[in-house]
């Protein structure tokens, strides 16, 4: 027959466990709960796609260019006057162009500088010694190149022929420089 003040007694704590195994199922269970997370067991659902990335380079060319200031004309003087300016191209890479130069304003057998009914004549060449003139592209006077995404430099050396009687005053032309690419 059962002692009716018997209870039975359900946990190790009532038993009189020690502290240590009455806690060993709560770090189990806070053990395997940071393990699945750890290792990445526990995770929501996931899903994936892809996309393409791409441009398209386009090929251009921007030029810019320096004056060309040849100073003080001496009409009497036994030499040329000459003078030196830089045409910059940039163009995208590998993209091959021709620079270009117009005859100025008051073009007629030679580039000529004007100031009122007044002119004085001077040209422009594409090297140093003064003997290739740079002109218009389509006649195969201008300068080609290849861009390589960064300025190139092209100079231009101009020169006044001597001997010239022309009226005192200030001269001009404007030329207009063309790239082709």
């Amino acid at each position: 027959m059962l002692d009716p003040q018997f209870t039975p007694r359900s946990s190790a704590r009532e038993y009189g466990a020690p502290a240590e195994q009455r806690q060993r199922p709560m770090l189990w269970a806070v053990a395997g709960l940071l393990m699945l997370l750890a290792t990445g067991q526990v995770r929501a659902a996931t899903a994936t796609t892809t996309f393409n990335v791409s441009a398209t380079v386009q090929t251009s060319c921007s030029v810019s260019a320096s004056d060309l200031a040849f100073g003080i004309y001496d009409a009497a003087s036994a030499t040329d006057t000459t003078a030196t300016s830089t045409i910059a191209v940039t163009c995208s890479l590998a993209t091959a162009y021709t620079i270009s130069l117009n005859n100025g304003n008051f073009y007629s057998s030679t580039r000529r500088m004007g100031t009122g009914a007044a002119r004085l004549a001077y040209d422009i060449y594409r090297d140093v010694g003064m003997t290739g003139i740079f002109g218009l592209a389509a006649s195969a006077l201008g300068v080609s190149g290849i861009g390589t995404g960064l300025a190139v430099n092209t100079t231009i050396y101009g020169k006044i022929p001597k001997n010239q009687a022309v009226a005192p005053g200030s001269y001009s032309d404007q030329i207009t420089v063309t790239v082709e690419y």
